[in-house]
């Protein structure tokens, strides 16, 4: 099945499609040209042959004996035929010759008789001798086999040869000429894809080639205009959304007092809450460029996270083993404090198994919280921005919604894979896979 889909891309298809027309036409071809040429040809020539070797018989019997030596030499020279009056040791013919059924044939007509051909070596080469019945003496007249006139089964198979040469040349060419703008159009997709508004495709090529990466261009523009007026929006919100909640932070600590000290814990809790939600909007908006991977030690990251996690009373089980690797680290901490912040959220806080492998060319971490874990048709669910499993939207049940959301969009920028999976006792397995370079 993998094969299968490796092979299923346009180049192969089209390719396939040029090659199977054009081998169809070749081999149409050769089945007329054989059947409207060459075998009429070859007819021809063993009739035309099958009427020299009558007229030569006739004439070798009426020869006196001393003109039959000179006989025999213009016969060589001229026509490459053998004739002699002794007997000839011959044998049955060992392989099939397209030619010597014809001259049968023609033989037949001229002599008015079966005759077959049968074969002997002269002179180290192989020779074909037809033994003419005559009541005055035996006649026996050859040709060696380089005496054919014709050659089908030489002709059909260079027609053959020289057609799927040109044809696999051909092929070759015209799919790549033709899926050549496709490819560069999903490679400039899938860039945009993971976060490069910048990519363009040249706009040349056939006029409709043209067009299309002219409205892409175009497209990308738009898009790429959209996001930073988005982006813009969203600063100026978050400015005049801050200054407020500045202001309001002030007059809590001027209002203060004895008498309402809950009442302004929770205002400022609220505030806090109002802070975390516009950063953690913010965050997501924006995006996260693709940056240069470094070399790190991945032990000593997991590390340092376990120990800041520790400072918050959150306990991290962690195993790994793995060797010092180029990765992206900004990205690949917010991931990790996203993940582990929905574990300890959901799970109450105890503790989070981590564990850290490497194959071969591939980092593997798996998370395992002691939480109620995720319903199978949830799972993708929660990696839309804003999506909670609490429609409620209680704070204590839930962050802002936009923490796995986040995780799923670094992801795709660094081409990670993530996955959600339930644990083998209980809560949630949290699967990611990165490549590494």
């Amino acid at each position: 099945m993998n094969l299968f889909r490796r092979l299923n891309t346009i180049y192969i298809n089209t390719g396939l499609t040029l090659a199977f027309g054009l081998i169809s036409f070749t081999l149409l071809s050769i089945l007329l040209v054989f059947y409207f040429v060459l075998s009429p040809m070859a007819d021809r020539g063993a009739d035309d042959m099958g009427g020299l070797i009558h007229i030569i018989s006739k004439s070798w019997v009426a020869l006196p004996e001393n003109k039959k030596a000179e006989f025999q030499v213009h016969l060589r020279e001229q026509h490459h035929l053998l004739i002699t009056d002794n007997t000839i040791p011959v044998t049955e013919l060992k392989s099939t010759y397209p030619f010597i059924p014809r001259l049968e044939k023609a033989l037949k007509h001229h002599f008015k008789q079966e005759i077959h051909i049968k074969q002997s070596a002269e002179e180290g080469s192989l020779c074909f001798w037809v033994a003419i019945p005559n009541t005055k003496q035996a006649v026996n007249i050859g040709f060696l086999h380089d005496r054919f006139g014709p050659h089908p089964p030489k002709a059909m198979f260079g027609i053959l040869a020289a057609g799927l040469l040109l044809i696999l040349i051909t092929t070759l060419f015209l799919a790549r000429r033709i899926t050549r703008p496709i490819k560069t159009l999903s490679t400039a997709v899938n860039l945009i894809g993971s976060g490069q508004l910048s990519t363009r495709i040249p706009e040349k090529g056939p006029q409709e080639l043209a067009i299309l990466a002219h409205n892409f261009n175009s497209m990308v523009q738009e898009i790429t205009q959209l996001m930073s007026n988005r982006s813009i929006l969203f600063g100026g919100i978050s400015h005049d959304l801050r200054t407020p909640i500045t202001r309001m932070r002030i007059a809590l600590e001027l209002l203060e007092s004895p008498d309402n000290t809950e009442l302004i814990t929770d205002m400022r809790s609220d505030l806090n809450e109002m802070e975390l939600l516009i950063q953690n909007a913010l965050e997501f908006v924006k995006g996260m460029d693709k940056h240069r991977a470094f070399k790190v030690k991945i032990n000593k990251v997991l590390n340092e996270l376990a120990s800041d996690y520790a400072r918050q009373k959150h306990i991290i089980d962690w195993q790994s083993n793995c060797n010092p690797c180029k990765v992206e680290i900004n990205a690949l901490r917010r991931v990790l404090c996203n993940l582990l912040d929905n574990a300890f959220r959901y799970s109450n806080n105890k503790p989070v198994n981590l564990n850290c492998t490497q194959e071969k060319n591939t980092l593997l971490i798996h998370i395992i919280d002691q939480g109620p874990g995720i319903p199978e048709d949830k799972i993708n669910a929660v990696f839309q921005p804003f999506y909670r499993l609490d429609n409620s939207r209680n704070k204590n049940t839930g962050g802002s919604g936009l923490g796995l959301a986040i995780v799923q969009q670094l992801c795709d920028i660094h081409d990670w894979k993530i996955e959600l999976l339930p644990g083998k006792n209980k809560g949630l397995e949290v699967k990611l896979k990165i490549p590494i370079r």
